[in-house]
């Protein structure tokens, strides 16, 4: 079951409540009916201030909950799903306003409940969010299929410079091509989901494999990286190299026929920074090449990216997007002042305390921007 505020700030009143707990009136609990019988009602007594509602489903049927503005029909927030005979409570803190509970019951329209008044002078701390429909988000999914597919010829083709060097034993020279092939792949990290195991085939790490680094199903660029890196000859990293072609190939060829969940892209608009902190600058996806401040720039082109094709339905819906982008340039203008000459990055464990901090920072704030976007874009049934 989820509870989710849609409203970007509401989290802080869920839960265990937040700032608002000490407002003009107690918390109390009304009964509220989830069902296409009697729905919503169960509301007697509105007073602003922090609310305590207990979500009853009364219908035979599993069912979301919505609490929503009746005149726009924007949501507050959420439960689902709430099983038949289930409960749940969803603590909020409203202030003066109209508000009606929505009920999406499986298989079956739509309805909304009695609208409830407020009154008062308390101010409800969040506007809540107008619903995103799978229809909207198809869109955005097709529009991003379209730049994986104009982006993989590049892809391919410092790929096979990288096999090049390799086949003609200029290990110093592959050294060189390997990050901006590398770089390439990662600025698509928002399709990954959609590439099944050619992303393991392609971009895979050790972790979990039997038998590690040695293990007969690692394989990809971070194959690569380790052989480099670590004195493996030209005749031995020869095959992998090839391997890595054929995978990016057979992808090229299959992703057509392949479809990007529209959700994943709002899930990955955060998640890609997610990960970056998580697994990036942390050092654990280095295998040698020390180019994780590289690699961290790549996927805030992926961040932008998706960001981009989502800005349409954001605008409207995510007061803070307007910050997003003068964060995103101070993010990556730290990063390029570590970039050196010749386009290489020092490696993360060479960076000072003070620099290795600010750019944790910036990523931080990144992430922590980033995370309402996947909740307001959840496709939500509104009939």
């Amino acid at each position: 079951m989820v509870i989710a505020a849609v409203g970007v700030t509401l989290g802080l009143t869920l839960g265990r409540g937040g700032s608002g707990a000490s407002a003009e009136q107690p918390v109390r609990s009304p009964r509220i009916s989830i069902g296409l019988s009697g729905c919503g009602t169960g509301w007697t007594k509105p007073a602003a201030g922090q609310q305590d509602f207990l979500l009853v489903n009364t219908d035979l049927r599993n069912g979301d909950a919505q609490l929503i503005d009746p005149a726009s029909g924007a949501v507050y927030a959420e439960v689902e799903p709430l099983g038949s005979g289930a409960s749940a409570h969803l603590r909020i803190m409203l202030g003066h306003g109209s508000y009606a509970f929505r009920c999406v019951m499986e298989d079956d329209t739509a309805i909304t409940g009695p609208t409830v008044t407020i009154g008062g002078t308390l101010r409800t701390p969040v506007a809540p969010v107008l619903p995103v429909t799978r229809n909207d988000l198809v869109p955005v999914a097709r529009a991003y299929e379209t730049y994986v597919n104009n982006a993989l010829p590049g892809l391919i083709g410092l790929t096979r410079t990288l096999s090049a060097d390799i086949g003609r034993g200029d290990l110093a020279a592959a050294r060189r091509d390997w990050l901006p092939a590398h770089l390439a792949y990662e600025r698509l990290g928002a399709a990954y989901g959609a590439f099944d195991t050619a992303d393991s085939a392609i971009n895979g790490r050790p972790d979990g494999l039997p038998d590690g680094l040695q293990d007969s199903g690692f394989t990809g660029f971070h194959r690569l990286e380790y052989g480099l890196w670590h004195g493996e000859s030209a005749a031995s990293l020869g095959p992998a190299a090839d391997a890595l072609v054929t995978a990016e190939t057979d992808l090229q060829s299959a992703f057509p026929q392949a479809q990007i969940d529209p959700l994943d892209i709002a899930i990955r608009a955060h998640e890609i920074t997610e990960n970056t902190l998580q697994f990036t600058l942390t050092g654990h996806d280095d295998l040698g090449s020390g180019s994780e401040l590289a690699t961290a720039r790549a996927n805030l082109d992926g961040t932008r990216t998706v960001l981009g094709l989502l800005r349409p339905l954001l605008t409207s819906r995510y007061p803070a997007l307007p910050a997003l982008d003068p964060l995103i340039a101070t993010t990556d203008r730290d990063l390029a002042a570590f970039q050196h000459p010749d386009g290489t990055y020092p490696a993360l464990a060479d960076l000072s305390v003070p620099d290795r901090e600010r750019v944790d920072s910036d990523f931080s704030e990144l992430s922590e921007q980033l995370a309402p976007i996947a909740s307001i874009c959840e496709p939500r049934r509104t009939q």
